[in-house]
């Protein structure tokens, strides 16, 4: 795994994933959306019967799948347009691992899990690129080469193409 290529990386806790906001598989798009609002929140962990993790919504979804496509929100069930079984992230992985997951598949959000697997969080890749665009300034402040080796280790991440890491050489300029 990745993990082991990563000396003392900064775990996911350290971005600070937002407390997830939580409904059931068979609640309408309606209602989720309503408590999303009422939260302003920008996506929902959706949980089915046991408590477990059954899929996610986002805003973009629901442009997307409900909106677009002129389904009816107070009759639609959330669980027939959200996006099942996501990619989650551990609060222990890096937290650079996180955001190469997030750019590569296209992700704004990004489930957390604790050790044992449960929901516990959500991540933003808005945090992700803040974590990362603080930690390239303070290496510069340094006078270092730490954001060049940032730029390598985002590339040596499996599956991080030539593509991610020209983009964050361009942010170093």
């Amino acid at each position: 795994s990745s993990k082991s290529r990563i000396k003392d990386a900064r775990p996911v806790s350290k971005l600070r994933p937002k407390a997830p906001m939580v409904s059931a598989t068979n609640d309408t798009v309606l209602a989720v959306t309503q408590m999303l609002a009422s939260k302003r929140g920008d996506a929902a962990i959706i949980t089915d019967e046991s408590g477990g993790l059954a899929g996610i919504i986002t805003d973009t979804d629901v442009t997307r799948r409900v909106v677009a496509k002129q389904l009816p929100a107070s009759s639609t069930r959330v669980s027939d347009v959200m996006t099942a079984n996501p990619s989650c992230v551990s609060m222990s992985d890096p937290a650079t691992e996180a955001m190469v997951t997030m750019v590569e598949n296209r992700f704004r959000h990004l489930p957390v899990t604790d050790d044992s697997g449960a929901i516990v969080g959500v991540l933003d890749i808005a945090k992700c690129l803040n974590d990362a665009i603080s930690k390239l300034e303070k290496s510069q402040e340094k006078g270092s080469s730490a954001a060049e080796d940032a730029v390598k280790q985002m590339a040596s991440l499996q599956g991080a193409g030539g593509n991610q890491a020209a983009a964050l050489q361009a942010l170093l300029g």
